[in-house]
């Protein structure tokens, strides 16, 4: 009984933070993937960034799948990873970890939020940051691309840790339930952060501050937690506004100012996610239907570190459009 508990628990969580890890780790490669493929910052950025494109349509497979697919996905994302060894098929194979990414977030997702646990919410969108944590950790220690992929390997073992479908089963269909326009809006911008984010390795990198990474992500995980409980006591609109204050200054200072303040953003901005699935829900939103609301709206991620690669200040004007448009919704 406790094993089930413990299983129910952690296989959400393990389910963003592993696809999480293969998605961001080569954002620590980007200087050496352009000199290797020769290629422009902005084209390496794009195809690094080409799971967010991807992640939708497995988003829409599990819509249609469910149960019977997510089975697969560790052992097929292992797989993906020792691909990507090969730089030639790098585009397909990015590509093809933003399907599984969808699949997995999706049910990752949909488990948290049907367990009416605030607290199991929060450390499951915390995925994210134990993804890059991991990511940092990992490419700290071996600073190699072809030895990182053989990481793989450990992945497909995560197949042993069987998914729990039984319970989507009786919803098992051939149908697609869209979200609302709203849900994916505010998705956008709720993750507009993370986006921006994906450009912050090369960033720190070119200031020699590379280091801020691990505690700017340790310090978002228990932010992701504590948000929704805080929004239990003086109501979720109150958090919303306020985080999003504090987004946008900590963001403007980090790349005009004071990049330490990298911590402060990127604790807030990304707790924000730990709300947002309790924030949908609240306005109407289907939990079977937040999975895709969430992948549609990271389409983004693959416009915003172009775009700074291309305009370095376009993030922040961006991001303060973004999330002002949250909070006019």
């Amino acid at each position: 009984m406790l094993g089930n508990k413990v299983k129910s628990f952690t296989l959400p969580i393990i389910s963003y933070a592993v696809p999480t890890f293969v998605l961001v780790y080569p954002s620590f490669f980007v200087s050496w993937l352009s000199n290797s493929m020769h290629l422009a910052y902005w084209e390496v950025f794009a195809i690094i960034a080409l799971p967010f494109l991807g992640r939708i349509i497995g988003s829409f497979m599990y819509q249609l799948f469910r149960g019977s697919v997510v089975s697969y996905c560790f052992p097929l994302l292992g797989f993906l990873v020792v691909l990507q060894n090969f730089l030639g098929a790098l585009i397909f194979v990015r590509f093809l970890v933003g399907v599984i990414f969808g699949l997995l977030t999706s049910y990752a997702v949909e488990s948290a939020v049907r367990s009416g646990r605030n607290v199991l919410v929060g450390f499951t969108t915390a995925g994210w940051s134990i993804g890059w944590v991991i990511s940092y950790l990992v490419y700290s220690l071996l600073k190699n691309w072809n030895v990182i992929t053989i990481s793989g390997i450990l992945i497909m073992f995560l197949a042993l840790f069987k998914l729990n479908k039984e319970k989507f089963r009786e919803r098992s269909g051939s149908s697609v339930s869209f979200p609302r326009l709203t849900s994916i809006l505010i998705y956008i911008s709720a993750l507009t952060p993370a986006f921006i984010l994906q450009v912050m390795p090369s960033f720190l990198e070119a200031i020699k501050l590379t280091w801020l990474i691990l505690p700017s992500y340790l310090l978002s995980i228990p932010t992701y937690v504590l948000l929704p409980m805080i929004s239990g006591k003086v109501g979720i609109r109150k958090v919303l506004v306020i985080s999003s204050i504090i987004v946008i200054l900590s963001s403007i200072i980090t790349f005009i100012l004071l990049p330490t303040m990298v911590i402060v953003f990127t604790s807030v901005g990304l707790g924000i996610l730990g709300i947002t699935p309790k924030y949908l829900a609240i306005r109407g939103e289907d939990p079977k239907r937040m999975g895709l609301a969430l992948n549609i709206g990271s389409v983004m991620g693959l416009i915003v570190p172009v775009l700074y690669a291309l305009m370095p200040f376009s993030s922040e004007f961006l991001l303060s459009i973004l999330m002002v448009l949250m909070l006019l919704i």
